[in-house]
């Protein structure tokens, strides 16, 4: 499991680092907002720990850019101790909210009991042919080989899979996607459409899994080749 620790200070990095090996996770880390947004992207952790205070950024706005593509455990390790702070981190979507200075064993309990809360051992797991999409951490696999994607990307392949074999326009997409207020042009759907075919299709011209519903829109087809579900 993926753990992303955001946090402009090298110590309490490592001192975090040091107990969550311990405890078997994967561990991955930024002292910037840049290189955390860049792993977000990258990694899709099941679990972040982010600090408020960051030199280049707002905690904040990571969080949002978190939960812009995963449903992982977000939690927020600051110093902003006011209950304002507390009461925004969580509608923001934070998980757990733990105060500075803290106690690394409490952290990686707490880390715990969001897990089992979570459910996130428990993955969701959907096989078509070669192609593996796992709805917990958002990450996507073809042929066993894990398929890097962009937000946009990701977003517009997940929200198409959670619908399968339904048909959206291009105008429904872009409005669930990139918002009815975006400076973004429509024809930005189908340049994504075509992307995501030249990565998760064997054949992008002919694909199985994105398909075109001649004077209706696209759809995400589980008709072909289709393994089935695997987790709750």
């Amino acid at each position: 499991m993926n753990v992303l620790i955001i946090e402009d200070e090298f110590s309490i990095v490592e001192i975090l680092r040091l107990f969550l090996e311990k405890e078997g996770f994967t561990v991955y880390s930024s002292l910037n907002a840049a290189d955390g947004v860049r792993l977000i992207e990258e990694v899709t952790p099941h679990i972040v720990l982010l600090d408020i205070h960051l030199p280049d950024k707002n905690g904040f706005e990571l969080a949002r850019k978190y939960r812009e593509i995963s449903n992982g455990i977000l939690i927020f390790i600051t110093g902003e101790s006011t209950k304002s702070t507390i009461v925004r981190g969580f509608e923001i979507g934070c998980d757990d909210y733990i105060i500075k200075p803290f106690d690394p064993p409490e952290v990686v309990a707490r880390i715990k009991a969001n897990i089992r809360r979570s459910g996130l051992t428990n993955f969701n797991v959907l096989t078509l042919g070669n192609l593996t999409l796992n709805f917990n951490d958002k990450s996507v696999h073809k042929k066993g080989e894990r398929v890097e994607l962009f937000t946009k990307e990701r977003m517009l392949l997940f929200y198409l899979a959670e619908h399968p074999n339904q048909v959206f326009s291009a105008e429904q997409l872009y409005e669930v996607i990139w918002g009815i207020d975006s400076e973004a042009e429509l024809k930005t759907v189908l340049v994504h459409l075509s992307t995501l075919r030249r990565k998760i299709e064997d054949e992008p011209r002919y694909p199985k899994y994105i398909q075109t519903v001649r004077g209706f829109g696209y759809k995400f087809s589980t008709e072909s080749d289709n393994k089935g579900w695997r987790g709750n």
